[in-house]
């Protein structure tokens, strides 16, 4: 029984569009929760410095929206200088804005976050950089989201421990054997091999460098 609350208890979401929300809502009656706490909402309606510490979590793991644009009445929710009318770039205010202290963050996002030059996102950015501990950027293939998208991402991993000091790149380039992923050739958990393969040389070089 304690199981079966806790499980009830610890998924939970808000979706925008109808008929995602019905397919999440139906999954999960189908899968045992009789009471799922998935609501039909907009996650960028809610102001943002409203949000409290019961609101905030360790740990973040999101692939945000991208290329929507949002109109003023949700702009509204954000501070002047964050307010961006790039859906990513709005969702990544609200993730720094609810992730805890010492909470941990990886993020996939286009390169129009990292390159745009406009005021919110340089502002954003600056946030980041300035609250947060940007620690690494993984740069993945160009077509890793086809056929929905062949704009180019990359995933950010930061925690909230301390300004960012020094950040990592890695660029993963397209597996031998591949000219681009699709639908019936995805992006599989093998490819990603080289990059694990880099963090771990990166723990070694890092915990050296503190010993020396």
């Amino acid at each position: 029984t304690e199981d079966e609350e806790a499980y009830s208890n610890s998924i939970y979401g808000i979706e925008k569009k109808q008929f995602p929300y019905m397919l999440c809502v139906t999954n999960l009656l189908l899968h045992g929760l009789d009471v799922p706490q998935v609501y039909h909402a907009n996650t960028l309606l809610h102001d943002v410095l409203d949000y409290t510490e019961s609101d905030k979590v360790d740990v973040i793991l999101m692939n945000p929206p991208y290329g929507g644009s949002e109109k003023a009445d949700v702009k509204n929710h954000f501070p002047t200088d964050l307010a961006s009318s790039e859906t990513a770039d709005l969702f990544m205010s609200v993730i720094m804005y609810r992730l805890k202290k010492n909470g941990r963050a990886a993020v996939i996002l286009p390169d129009g976050f990292l390159f745009g030059t406009d005021n919110a996102k340089v502002n954003i950015k600056k946030k980041l950089l300035r609250e947060f501990n940007l620690h690494t950027i993984i740069r993945l293939p160009g077509s890793v989201f086809s056929p929905y998208t062949s704009i180019t991402t990359n995933i950010l991993f930061f925690d909230n421990t301390h300004p960012t000091e020094e950040t990592w790149f890695y660029r993963l380039d397209m597996p031998e054997g591949y000219k681009h992923f699709s639908k019936t050739k995805p992006m599989k958990l093998e490819h990603f091999q080289p990059v694990l393969d880099w963090w771990n040389d990166r723990q070694e070089i890092t915990e050296e460098g503190f010993d020396k």
